[in-house]
């Protein structure tokens, strides 16, 4: 990498992603961003399929952490991070060429602190599948850009960007909750700077978790973890996502 200091950096949480990470890496070196260097960090919980083998062929920097924990992941990667912009991104999930420019853009306002791209999905799904991914990621999308738009905003960490400032005045990600943890960091950044999503700036991650484990059962979970944790002041019964293969 080059001597000069990165201008943006891309952290990675990994467990066995040896199947994603390489494209969603390669999605970031080709990136159409005329303002410096980019700088990738992957995190990874010390897989024990070749994840950081093939992380080592794209990554500016694999940082191998013997704990799981997706929180955690993102707050090591951002505290390796030499650059004042973070993308959080996950390994399954690619960006258009031109999200890191949008969003690079987009902190040129100073008082923005945290900016969320747009969803699409990655697979190639049959005509009912797609419909639903469709309209999953569209609710996403809109959930996102209305609550942002109210201050307080609710961004799922897939394509989360941040100020660093910002990231540590809040104290990045809570490392002890495994669902939620997305919806908890943005709505702090929320109460330090402007918000916002921008709708040019798109990233396509994988249904895989719905596909594998149903619409029903995901929805619950997620609904059930978020009244637990938001509303009641309890811990979410997740704390840690079992891996799920690619489809």
């Amino acid at each position: 990498m080059p001597n000069s200091v990165p201008v943006v950096s891309v952290v990675i949480p990994t467990y066995c992603e040896e199947e994603t990470i390489e494209g969603c890496l390669k999605s970031i070196r080709h990136q159409n961003f005329d303002y410096g260097q980019i700088e990738s960090i992957v995190v990874d919980s010390h897989s024990p399929d070749n994840t950081q083998s093939y992380a080592k062929k794209c990554a500016d920097k694999v940082i191998d952490v013997k704990a799981r924990g997706v929180g955690k992941a993102r707050n090591i990667g951002a505290k390796a991070a030499e650059s004042q912009i973070l993308i959080f991104l996950d390994a399954d999930t690619y960006l258009e060429p031109n999200f890191v420019s949008e969003v690079y853009h987009d902190f040129k306002n100073p008082r923005v602190v945290c900016v969320s791209g747009v969803l699409k999905s990655l697979e190639l799904l049959k005509p009912l599948e797609n419909l639903f991914a469709t309209s999953h990621y569209g609710f996403t999308n809109k959930i996102a850009e209305v609550t942002a738009r109210l201050g307080f905003p609710m961004f799922p960490s897939v394509c989360c960007c941040a100020r660093k400032p910002a990231f540590e005045k809040v104290g990045g990600f809570a490392e002890d909750i495994a669902c939620g943890e997305d919806i908890t960091f943005s709505r702090k950044m929320g109460q330090v700077g402007k918000c916002l999503v921008n709708n040019r700036a798109t990233a396509y991650t994988s249904v895989r978790r719905i596909t594998a484990c149903g619409v029903r059962k995901m929805y619950s979970m997620y609904f059930t973890n978020y009244v637990k944790f938001f509303f009641l002041n309890q811990k979410p019964w997740v704390q840690d996502f079992p891996h799920i293969r690619t489809v």
